[in-house]
C-alpha cells in the first residue's frame, strides 16, 4: 500500500455508490433510446445496462420526436451525445486501440499463430456499421474469430497502454475526471454468435487503468450480465465506507463509476455520404490526430505558478498583497509602499523560499494547485524550480530574446541545499548578509565542515543567482553540439562551490552590488578587492561563466591557470598543477587495476608490482600525506578567523609528526580524488 507521505496527488473524497438500477428502469430507457434515436434492441440495452441512473437519462431525452442531446460538429455532419455516469464494469476499452497501430503484426508479414504472442491472431479489424442497421445508426460492429480472439486483443492493447500512457496513479486517487466517449459495439463471432458492449472511442487509456485497478478483465465485459454478484459488490463497498474503508475500497469507490459521453445519434449533412463509423473516427481525430497546439512548458508553468499563488492566498498562507508581489502585478513603488523589496534579486529569493518552504501547509497548497491542473505532474524539486523561475522572470525587463535562455538556466540554479536546507529570506542588506555568510564560512572551516556553511551563505547564493544568470554571467549546460563546456555542473552546483569559500562569498556579494548599480559584475580576489586586468590598462576583470567555473572548481579540481607572475599567481598555478597530478595519479592507479589477464582477473592481483618501485612510491606518498595534513590545518587556521583578527602560528613539522596524521588521512579517504590503496 502506498504511504500517505508518498502521495503527490490530493485524493478525491468518495461517496456511497447508488444501487444498480432496477430492470423496469433499464427497460424504459432502452425503449426511449430506440424511439428517439433508432437504436437496435441490443444497442439500446447495452446503453441502458451501463448507465448508472437510467431514469434521469430517460427524462433528460424528453420527447422522442425531438430528443434532447448534445450536438457535436464533425466533418460531414453532427453527432449526438448524452453526458452521464456509467458503470465501469459495463464499458470496455477499445481492443484495437489506435495507439497500437504501428506495432501490429499483420498476416501478410506473419501467419497468425506461427510467430510470437503479438501475432497469435489477426489484428482486430476496423469497426463498421451493422448490416442490419441503417447507415447512420449510432452503433458499430466488429468481426472477431472468438472470445479468445477478443481477449488476446484486449491484453495486447492493455499491455501497450500501461507501458506508454499509464493513468493508474492519477486515477487511484482522483478517479476518472474527464468523460470517456463510448459507442455501443457488437462483436460478431465466426460461429454466428454476437455480444454487444459499450466500447470506448476515446478514453481507452483511462478505462484500461480503471479495469486494472478494479481487477476487471476487459474482454469479459460483453459476456458478463449484471446481476446479484454486482449488486452484492456495491453493497459491500458501501458497508466498508460506513465502517472504515481500506485503501483498496477507496480506489474501488472512485473507479466503479466513470463520467461518459455516450454517442447516441448521427445526422449527416444533406448530400453527404459520411457514415457513422467515419464520423466517429473524425471526432477522435480532432482530439488526437489534429489537436490544438500544446501550450508548451513556458505558458504551462506560468499558468501553474499563478494557480499556486491563488491557492496560497485562498488558504491565507500569503496575503493578497504578497500574491500580487510574487505575481509581478504590482509596481516597484507599490511594493515599497507595502514594505516589500523592490530589488528583483531579493524578490527572486523570496519566491524561491516560497516554493522550497518545508512547512507542510505550503507543500499541500502547492500540490493541490498543481494537481488541480494536471494530476500526472509530480511536485518535485524540478517543477518547483520551474514554477519559481516563471514568477521570478516577470521582473526581467531586458532583451526579450534572452528570456527563454534565462528561463532555461535559472531553473537549474537552486539545488538540493536550497530545497533541503533550513534557511529563510531575512531581508538583510547585502553588506550585512555578506558579513554573516563570511562568519558562517570561517566557522565551518574551523569546524572542518566546509561543505555546508549555513543559512546565510545559502540565502546569499539564492539571491545572487538572479543577477548572475539573468545578466548572462552563469550558464547551464548547453548540450553536446558545439559545446565548449568541459565543466557540466549546473548553476546551482557552481553557486554551492562559491558559497563554501571566502572568495566566493565576496564574489556573490559583488554580483549583487554591481547588478544593483547597473554595471558589469566584476571579479574579486580572496580579500574581496576587485581584480584588474593583466594588461596594465587599469580596467577590471568582468566575470563570465568560464571565469566562475574556473575560479570555483569542484573539490579536488584545479583552478583555471592565472596568466600573471605574482607570488599568488604562481601559488595558485602550482596548486592547480598538483591537483592535476593527483587526478592523473588516480586515473593511472585505476587503469592499472583494470588490466585483466586471460583468466579475467586483474593482472596486478596476480603479478603484483616491483617491490623497489612500490617502496619508492610509498615513500613519496608518505611525504605527501604528512604535508597534506599540515597544509589542511594551515588552511583552517588561515581562513577560520576574520581578516584583522589574531591568527595562531602555523603548526611546525614537528607538531605534525607528533600528531596522528592517519585520522586526517582517513577522513579524506572518502573524497573521490584521494589515492586509494588496494
Amino acid at each position: 500500500m502506498t504511504k500517505s507521505n508518498d502521495i503527490h496527488i490530493l485524493p478525491r473524497p468518495v461517496e456511497a455508490l447508488p444501487e444498480y438500477a432496477s430492470a423496469p428502469a433499464r427497460n424504459n430507457l432502452a425503449v426511449k433510446l430506440t424511439e428517439a434515436f433508432g437504436h437496435s434492441e441490443r444497442s439500446a440495452r447495452a446503453i441502458a445496462n451501463a448507465v448508472v441512473d437510467p431514469s434521469a437519462v430517460r427524462k433528460g431525452i424528453g420527447d422522442p420526436a425531438a430528443p434532447n442531446a448534445e450536438r457535436i460538429a464533425v466533418p460531414g455532419g453532427t453527432l449526438f451525445g448524452i453526458r452521464t455516469a456509467v458503470w465501469a464494469r459495463r464499458v470496455m476499452p477499445d481492443p484495437r486501440n489506435p495507439r497500437t497501430l504501428p506495432s501490429r503484426r499483420h498476416p501478410f508479414a506473419v501467419d497468425p499463430g506461427t510467430g510470437a504472442e503479438d501475432s497469435k491472431f489477426r489484428p482486430v479489424p476496423e469497426p463498421k456499421s451493422p448490416v442490419d442497421a441503417s447507415l447512420n445508426a449510432a452503433e458499430l460492429a466488429v468481426d472477431i474469430e472468438s472470445n479468445h480472439h477478443l481477449n488476446w486483443a484486449c491484453q495486447q492493447a492493455a499491455s501497450y497502454v500501461r507501458s506508454t500512457n499509464d493513468w493508474s496513479e492519477s486515477i487511484t486517487y482522483q478517479g476518472v475526471m474527464e468523460a470517456v466517449w463510448i459507442v455501443p459495439t457488437t462483436y460478431r463471432h465466426e460461429d454466428g454468435s454476437e455480444v454487444t458492449a459499450l466500447t470506448t472511442a476515446e478514453g481507452s487509456s483511462r478505462m484500461t487503468a480503471v479495469h486494472t485497478l478494479l481487477g476487471q478483465r476487459s474482454a469479459d465485459v460483453p459476456y458478463d450480465e449484471p446481476g446479484p454478484k454486482f449488486r452484492g459488490r456495491i453493497k459491500r463497498l458501501n458497508e466498508a465506507l460506513a465502517s472504515g474503508p481500506t485503501q483498496e475500497d477507496l480506489v474501488a469507490l472512485r473507479c466503479e463509476r466513470v463520467p461518459a459521453l455516450v454517442i447516441v445519434g448521427f445526422e449527416p449533412f444533406a448530400k453527404s455520404k459520411t457514415a457513422f463509423p467515419t464520423a466517429i473516427r473524425s471526432l477522435v481525430a480532432l482530439r488526437h490526430v489534429d489537436p490544438p497546439t500544446a501550450w508548451g512548458d513556458g505558458p504551462e508553468n506560468e499558468a501553474l505558478a499563478d494557480e499556486v499563488l491563488d491557492e496560497l492566498a485562498r488558504r491565507s498562507l500569503i496575503s493578497a498583497t504578497q500574491a500580487a508581489y510574487y505575481a509581478g502585478s504590482c509596481t516597484k513603488k507599490e511594493a515599497r509602499d507595502a514594505h516589500l523589496s523592490d530589488d528583483p534579486a531579493e524578490r527572486a529569493a523570496a519566491i524561491v523560499g516560497l516554493f522550497s518552504n518545508p512547512d507542510g501547509r505550503f507543500r499541500d497548497a502547492i500540490r493541490g494547485a498543481v494537481t488541480s491542473q494536471s494530476s500526472r505532474k509530480r511536485v518535485n524539486q524540478r517543477l518547483s524550480n520551474e514554477l519559481a523561475t516563471a514568477l521570478i522572470l516577470r521582473a526581467y525587463n531586458g532583451d526579450a530574446t534572452k528570456v527563454d535562455q534565462a528561463r532555461r538556466y535559472l531553473r537549474h540554479a537552486f539545488g538540493k541545499a536550497v530545497h533541503g536546507g533550513e534557511w529563510a529570506v531575512t531581508g538583510r542588506s547585502t553588506d550585512q548578509l555578506v558579513a554573516d555568510a563570511m562568519a558562517e564560512v570561517r566557522a565551518s572551516i574551523a569546524a572542518g565542515t566546509p561543505d555546508e556553511p549555513g543559512p546565510s551563505s545559502l540565502e546569499l547564493a539564492v539571491r545572487a543567482a538572479y543577477p548572475l544568470v539573468v545578466d548572462g554571467r552563469l550558464n547551464a549546460d548547453r548540450g553536446t553540439s558545439g559545446n565548449d563546456q568541459p565543466d557540466r555542473r549546473t548553476p546551482g552546483e557552481v553557486l554551492d562551490a562559491m558559497r563554501q569559500l571566502p572568495q566566493g562569498i565576496h564574489q556573490l556579494g559583488q554580483a549583487l552590488r554591481d547588478f544593483a548599480a547597473g554595471v558589469s559584475i566584476r571579479a574579486v580576489d580572496d580579500d574581496g578587492r576587485t581584480r584588474p586586468l593583466e594588461d596594465g590598462t587599469g580596467e577590471e576583470i568582468a566575470v563570465n561563466d568560464v571565469f566562475l567555473r574556473g575560479e570555483f572548481p569542484p573539490p579536488g579540481k584545479s583552478k583555471a591557470r592565472r596568466p600573471g607572475d605574482t607570488p599568488t599567481d604562481r601559488y595558485d598555478n602550482a596548486v592547480g598543477t598538483l591537483a592535476d597530478a593527483m587526478e592523473a595519479l588516480k586515473t593511472a592507479f585505476d587503469d592499472l587495476g583494470a588490466v585483466l589477464g586471460d583468466d579475467g582477473r586483474p593482472l596486478v592481483d596476480v603479478k603484483g608490482v616491483d617491490q623497489r618501485a612500490c617502496a619508492a612510491w610509498r615513500e613519496i606518498l608518505s611525504t605527501v600525506q604528512d604535508e597534506l595534513v599540515l597544509w589542511s590545518r594551515t588552511h583552517k587556521r588561515a581562513h577560520a578567523v576574520a581578516k584583522g583578527q589574531h591568527r595562531d602560528p602555523a603548526p611546525s613539522h614537528d607538531e605534525v609528526e607528533d600528531a596522528d596524521p592517519t585520522a586526517e588521512w582517513d577522513r579524506a579517504a572518502d573524497d573521490d580524488t584521494t589515492i586509494r590503496v588496494r
